[in-house]
């Protein structure tokens, strides 16, 4: 009975088994099925990051310049040492080999801020070049590349710096560039020509006109053909500044082919802080240079006559004379009752003596232009001095008087030079219409620009030594009068000027 029972079981437990097995290996398989499934699409997921991954690696570098070059190269050198400029040591990178010999100093200042920023700015033109070098398929000498810097005003406050790039890669024309900032020393931020000004407009007005004038002076001296430096020479491209000669000039020194076309080369536009100080009186224009105390207020001028009543009065100038037709020019303003103020070429006046004395008989005033008409603030302190000296005495012995009044060539001027003037009881006259008669040997045009920029107290240039430009006064003089104009000296205009003041 028992032996029964048991078969019985164990048949029914056989029975059962193949009913119990199959949902535990459908499970298995389930569970199999749904890994296999979650790792296929994981699997998916990140074969598709990849490909993203390189398509955005791959974008990345077709964009980018080459790669900037690793501290130390191997077949470089490397040493530090201190710079003639205080508070500066410099780092010296050396490269010579079959392909390239390169030389590279680096500014080490105290400011790390101003440092990185140099170094990334000579890493990335060194980076273009050393790529060049390495990859250019034949040689049959050595590309060459030489970085240096200079620094051109280091006071307390401020800190200029000019980086000057030439590499030769046997191409055209060798590379030439030119880096320039002035920072600010404590913080390591770059200072703009906002920050000079603390963006007055009036300011960088001024600023720009004495940039574009020594431009046009440069490209003139030159004998290059005029150029269209509205469009040039601008705010944006003035953004950044060196400041120069012991603070008094603000310059920019541009590399051929950065503002101007390639034809032009090189060149530093140079503008004296002197003559546009009066727009830099701000507590941060003071920090950074030497920037001179307006004038004491002019005295008001004498009270007008009938022929000026009103106040509309312009001061008419002539540079660079006498000359051959200075005479005619004479004439002319007898004609129309008219009054000019002439700046001469001291090296030109003991052939025409006669003709300064009839401008002093006639009521002309007699002005200094320099000896031989230099950039005096080029010159050395005892050349700036006998410029005006000898001038002045030319003047003198021609007619008896001292000329009180200079206007510096190519309105070129900085504190060295008026305190010359200063010291000699003179004051500096610009310009405030500049007519370009030098460029535009046009009497039409000439005539259109004096009248187009004529207002109560202008003083317009113009120069006797041209045919065209005398041509032009009496077009100038009968437009104006018929505006109720009337023409009067630079004193006259001005009265009684400060010693060593700029005007206007």
């Amino acid at each position: 009975m028992s032996a029964k029972k048991t078969q019985t079981k164990s048949q029914k437990s056989s029975k059962e088994r193949p009913l119990t097995q199959p949902r535990r290996e459908a499970k298995t398989n389930t569970a199999s099925y749904s890994i296999s499934r979650l790792s296929s699409v994981l699997f998916a997921i990140l074969l598709l990051l990849a490909v993203v991954a390189m398509a955005a690696l791959f974008y990345l570098q077709s964009i980018q310049p080459p790669v900037q070059r690793p501290t130390v190269l191997e077949d470089e050198k490397y040493y530090f040492t201190d710079s003639r400029y205080a508070g500066i040591r410099s780092k010296f990178v050396t490269r010579d080999t079959k392909r390239e010999k390169v030389s590279i100093e680096y500014p080490i200042t105290s400011n790390s801020k101003i440092n990185k920023l140099i170094a990334r700015v000579i890493d990335r033109a060194d980076g273009d070049f050393r790529h060049t070098a390495t990859n250019a398929p034949t040689f049959d000498r050595p590309m060459t590349e030489t970085i240096s810097y200079q620094v051109t005003h280091n006071n307390s406050t401020a800190l200029s710096i000019i980086v000057n790039i030439k590499q030769d890669m046997h191409g055209a024309h060798p590379v030439s560039l030119t880096h320039f900032w002035t920072f600010d020393k404590k913080s390591g931020e770059v200072i703009g020509l906002d920050n000079l000004t603390e963006k007055s407009e009036e300011a960088i007005k001024a600023i720009v006109t004495a940039a574009r004038h020594d431009v046009a002076q440069t490209i003139k001296q030159r004998q290059q053909p005029e150029a269209n430096l509205d469009e040039m020479i601008t705010k944006k491209a003035l953004s950044n500044f060196t400041i120069t000669d012991d603070g008094n000039t603000l310059a920019w020194p541009i590399g051929q082919a950065s503002l101007l076309p390639s034809a032009y080369g090189e060149m530093t536009i140079k503008v004296p802080i002197a003559a546009v100080a009066k727009y830099l009186q701000n507590p941060t224009a003071r920090k950074l240079a030497n920037i001179p105390k307006p004038p004491e207020p002019k005295p008001a001028p004498a009270a007008p006559t009938a022929a000026n009543s009103g106040g509309k009065v312009i001061a008419l100038t002539f540079d660079d004379g006498p000359g051959p037709y200075t005479a005619q020019l004479l004439d002319i303003l007898d004609q129309h009752g008219a009054k000019a103020t002439f700046f001469l070429i001291g090296s030109k006046v003991s052939a025409q003596a006669d003709v300064l004395r009839r401008m002093h008989a006639h009521g002309h005033q007699l002005g200094n232009h320099s000896w031989s008409h230099p950039e005096l603030p080029k010159l050395p302190i005892d050349q700036i001095a006998g410029e005006i000296d000898r001038t002045n005495e030319a003047i003198r012995q021609a007619t008896g008087v001292k000329p009180s009044i200079l206007r510096p060539p190519y309105g070129a001027v900085n504190g060295i030079v008026l305190e010359q003037i200063r010291a000699r009881g003179m004051s500096s006259i610009l310009w405030s219409v500049d007519t370009r008669d030098w460029a535009d040997r046009n009497s039409d045009i000439v005539c259109s620009r004096a009248v187009a920029g004529a207002r109560p107290g202008a003083i317009i240039l113009m120069h006797d030594i041209h045919q065209t430009s005398v041509n032009a006064v009496p077009c100038i003089l009968s437009s104006l009068k018929q505006q109720g104009y009337s023409f009067v000296t630079v004193q006259g205009l001005l009265g009684n000027m400060a010693p060593g003041a700029g005007y206007p």
